[in-house]
C-alpha cells in the first residue's frame, strides 16, 4: 500500500510538471504571437468631433502664459490651444473640459516625471488628427523641441511672475531634469516666483510649437522631423541617453545650490 501510495504522488507530480510545462510553452506563444502583432499593427484612423482652424501662434502662446498661474502646466497648454478653437473653429471645443487634465502638472501630480506640457498638448492634438501615427509623430517632434531647444524663448506681453535671466537645453522632456538645470543656471528654488514664471513661458513655447505643427497639418504639408521610438530601436527598450542627469553625481542637489524659500 505504501508503495502504491508513494508511485500515485509521483505520477500525480509528473503531470503536475507537464501541464504546467504545456501552460508555459503556451504562454510563451501568446507571447511571441503578441510581440508579432505589435510590430505588425497597423495606424489607425479614429471619430472625433473636434475640428482645427489655423491658429495665431502668439495669441496661443500668450493665453497659456496668463494661464498659467491658475492652471499650471498641462491645463494652460490646453488652454491656450482650446480658447483659441473655441473662437476659430467653434463646436465640440465650446464644452471641452480644460481642467480635467490639471492632474499633469509637475510632471503627473507633482512626481517630476514627463513634463505636463507634453500631455497637455498631445490631448489636443490627438483629437485633432484623428490619426493613431500622425498623432504619435507630431508629438514625438515635439518631444525633440522641448529636449533640444533653449527654452524658454517665449516673451509675455505682461511679466506677471518675475523677471529671470537664462534659458536652457533640458536635453529631456522629463519635468525635475529639465526644472533642476534651470533652477541650477538661475539659481532659485522650485518654490520661488522665478521657477513658476520659467514654467509659464516654457508652456507658452510648447503651446505655440504644437499650434506651429497643427496649422502646417491643417495646410496638408506636415512631415515628421524624427524617427518615432528611435531610443526602442536603439537600445531595445523605451528609454532615454541622459541616466547621468539623473543619477550619479549630476544630480541637482537644493540643499546646496539653491538659495532657501521661507515658507
Amino acid at each position: 500500500m505504501e508503495t502504491e501510495k508513494l508511485l500515485d504522488e509521483k505520477l500525480s507530480r509528473r503531470n503536475l510538471l507537464i501541464s504546467g510545462g504545456k501552460a508555459a510553452a503556451g504562454a510563451a506563444i501568446l507571447s511571441v504571437a503578441g510581440l508579432k502583432a505589435a510590430k505588425t499593427a497597423d495606424a489607425y484612423e479614429f471619430a472625433s468631433a473636434y475640428k482645427y482652424a489655423k491658429l495665431d501662434t502668439k495669441e496661443v502662446g500668450q493665453i497659456t502664459y496668463e494661464n498659467y498661474f491658475n492652471r499650471w502646466c498641462t491645463s494652460s497648454v490646453v488652454a491656450g490651444l482650446v480658447e483659441s478653437l473655441k473662437k476659430k473653429a467653434g463646436g465640440a471645443w465650446k464644452d471641452f473640459p480644460i481642467d480635467a487634465y490639471r492632474w499633469g502638472h509637475g510632471g503627473l501630480a507633482g512626481w517630476g516625471a514627463l513634463c505636463g506640457t507634453m500631455p497637455g498638448a498631445g490631448v489636443v492634438i490627438g483629437l485633432v488628427t484623428k490619426d493613431t501615427d500622425t498623432a504619435e509623430a507630431m508629438v514625438n517632434d515635439l518631444a525633440f523641441y522641448y529636449a533640444y531647444t533653449e527654452l524658454p524663448d517665449f516673451t509675455p506681453a505682461k511679466v506677471l511672475g518675475a523677471d529671470i535671466k537664462h534659458m536652457t537645453v533640458a536635453g529631456t522632456p522629463v519635468c525635475h531634469i529639465s526644472v533642476g538645470k534651470w533652477m541650477r543656471a538661475e539659481g532659485v528654488a522650485f518654490l520661488a516666483k522665478e521657477r513658476a514664471e520659467r514654467c509659464a513661458r516654457l508652456s507658452a513655447d510648447v503651446a505655440m510649437e504644437a499650434a506651429r505643427m497643427l496649422n502646417v497639418w491643417s495646410e496638408g504639408s506636415y512631415k515628421p522631423k524624427h524617427k518615432p521610438l528611435y531610443n526602442v530601436l536603439a537600445n531595445g527598450i523605451t528609454s532615454q541617453n541622459n541616466c547621468r542627469d539623473c543619477h550619479g553625481e549630476y544630480t541637482p542637489s537644493p540643499s546646496k545650490t539653491y538659495d532657501t524659500l521661507n515658507k
